[in-house]
């Protein structure tokens, strides 16, 4: 297809909406990836960064850094689905609902939860003083100046920024030319490092709000997806994912070429079918609650190892207690609040959208 081809036309959104049973297993497998780059980031926190951060009592014996990066590959898992989301939508406004009832619901529980939680059994500089916590309801609190509740949620601003980013050219109906947007996005990424060496000043407002620091890692999901649906040449779709690795490459630490280059061969493996054994339901299980556990697990989780370590608990043991409580709050916090809000927040924005059709 040209890549001046506009968007799908209405009655090819409404097929691409009634996907086949093999490309939704395939997005299965996308979802089942997601729960094991949570659990990855989970563990690396637990062991790691717990260890970096406050030192358990006891040696664990081994700790998992490689899990650090879980959060890259959320950022290709969701340049991919966003995109998928917003070529597909009827409009703004639908997708704006989609990810609000995605998000925000499971999002201000978990933040209520965690706060209860710190402030009854959490180490001091863990508890959130009220302006603190109003900031977090945002997912903005960064740009506002203030410190995340949980450590983890600073990869929310991050993709707020870009589903914002993407919905700006979606309004403008340009995203049949998300090829030039992205040779644009890795532009700045490389003049954002050149700037960054030798000293010069860089806009930090323009470094946040176009994600300079992660966005090649979501151009990569775009053009898998791309790729995947066969949208556009196909030498344009993998040159600039050539392009991306190499502004990684050149922009980053060399560590973030080698994450990169990974999750770009966990992708091709999955464009080719490579991922079907990700279909199995344990898989599937960790990619359902992988929203809530991620939002769930490091400050609770923190706390309970702190706790449980001063009481006598051995470290291992601990770490797996903890590990067994993030879980189940989260298998809670995904069937009590953020399915069903998610269900009912859409049915009613259906609901008032068909009435205004009629």
């Amino acid at each position: 297809m040209s890549e001046l081809a506009g968007p799908l036309p209405p009655e090819a959104r409404g097929r691409a909406l009634a996907a086949p049973a093999s490309d939704r297993g395939r997005l299965e497998e996308l979802d089942a990836l997601r729960g094991l780059a949570a659990l990855g980031v989970v563990i690396f926190h637990y062991t790691s960064f717990y260890q970096w951060q406050h030192g358990h009592l006891q040696p664990l014996g081994f700790g998992f850094p490689a899990g650090n990066y879980g959060v890259h590959l959320f950022f290709l898992i969701s340049g991919f689905v966003i995109f998928m989301t917003l070529d597909r939508a009827r409009s703004a406004a639908d997708f704006v609902v989609s990810r609000f009832s995605r998000l925000f619901p499971a999002y201000w529980t978990a933040l209520l939860l965690t706060t209860l939680v710190v402030h009854a059994i959490g180490m001091p500089q863990q508890r959130p003083g009220l302006a603190t916590l109003l900031a977090n309801t945002t997912m903005l609190q960064e740009i506002l100046g203030f410190e995340d509740v949980d450590g983890s949620y600073w990869t929310l601003q991050v993709e707020l920024f870009f589903y914002a980013q993407m919905l700006f050219w979606f309004s403008l109906r340009q995203l049949h030319r998300i090829p030039w947007v992205i040779a644009g996005w890795l532009v700045l990424t490389l003049g954002y490092a050149l700037a960054l060496r030798e000293g010069w000043h860089f806009s930090y407002t323009t470094r946040v709000l176009l994600n300079l620091l992660y966005i090649p890692y979501f151009a990569l999901g775009i053009l898998f997806y791309r790729l995947h649906v066969a949208r556009g040449r196909r030498a344009v779709n993998i040159g600039l994912i050539l392009a991306s690795l190499v502004t990684v490459g050149v922009a980053y630490e060399p560590v973030y070429l080698v994450v990169a280059l990974f999750c770009t061969a966990v992708f091709a493996l999955f464009l080719v079918g490579g991922l079907r054994w990700l279909r199995h339901r344990v898989f599937l299980f960790f990619g359902g609650i992988s929203y809530s556990l991620y939002l769930l697990h490091q400050a609770i989780g923190f706390a309970v190892i702190h706790r449980l370590e001063r009481m006598g608990v051995h470290s291992l043991a601990a770490v797996t207690l903890a590990l067994g409580l993030a879980v189940a709050l989260a298998t809670a916090l995904n069937r009590c609040v953020e399915r069903p809000a998610m269900r009912a927040i859409r049915q009613r924005w259906q609901a008032r959208r068909s009435n205004r059709e009629i």
